[in-house]
């Protein structure tokens, strides 16, 4: 009886090992930086800001869904009389939802995604700070190079956004500020070929 017991021990095991194996081959996941975002965090300079993407991959499908996120913030602050502000902030994430021409998570996809921008920043012609918050959906097609034979490898790809926000909080920021000439007008596009990601 003891020698069944370890055998079936032994095969339920390598089964679950097999199964394992098997999801991982389904299923994976990705993070992307813009290596620039680092240099800037470094260079002493006031703007500090990162740009990052977390990805799951659906082998099987050929599907990706992403989150993306992006933060710039000028970090010296202004003295406009009695007060002293930090005139200028950036925060865009978004869910995307991409879908590949072939059954892997590698080559040409095209997708969609929801969007979420906060902008705090200096007003036309005005000293004055506004806050704005808005959402916005939109469409996009690019193309992924990555290796899906194997655990851990590099991808890189370009994409090209476009999209537009609900309501009418748009064009009111001074557009020398970070981050407002994409993320204040009512349309936007946004082309990206600098993120590298590491899938594992």
């Amino acid at each position: 009886m003891q020698k069944i017991l370890k055998h079936m021990l032994f095969v339920s095991l390598l089964f679950s090992l097999g199964s394992a194996e098997d999801i991982k081959s389904k299923s994976s996941w990705g993070v992307e930086i813009n290596p620039l975002s680092l240099t800037i965090l470094g260079t002493g300079s006031s703007i500090k800001g990162f740009s990052g993407v977390v990805s799951h991959f659906d082998n099987e499908q050929g599907e990706e869904i992403a989150l993306s996120l992006v933060y710039l913030k000028e970090s010296e602050a202004f003295d406009y009389g009695d007060n002293i502000f930090t005139p200028t902030k950036t925060i865009n994430t978004a869910l995307h939802y991409r879908k590949f021409l072939s059954n892997k998570t590698k080559g040409f996809y095209y997708g969609g995604f929801a969007s979420y921008t906060y902008l705090d920043g200096e007003l036309k012609d005005d000293i004055r700070l506004a806050t704005v918050e808005k959402f916005g959906l939109g469409g996009e097609i690019g193309l992924r190079l990555m290796k899906t034979d194997s655990d851990w490898s590099l991808y890189w790809g370009p994409a090209l956004r476009i999209g537009g926000y609900l309501g009418s909080n748009n064009d009111i920021f001074e557009k020398d500020t970070l981050g407002m000439d994409i993320y204040d007008k009512k349309l936007f596009f946004d082309v990206d070929f600098m993120r590298i990601g590491l899938r594992f």
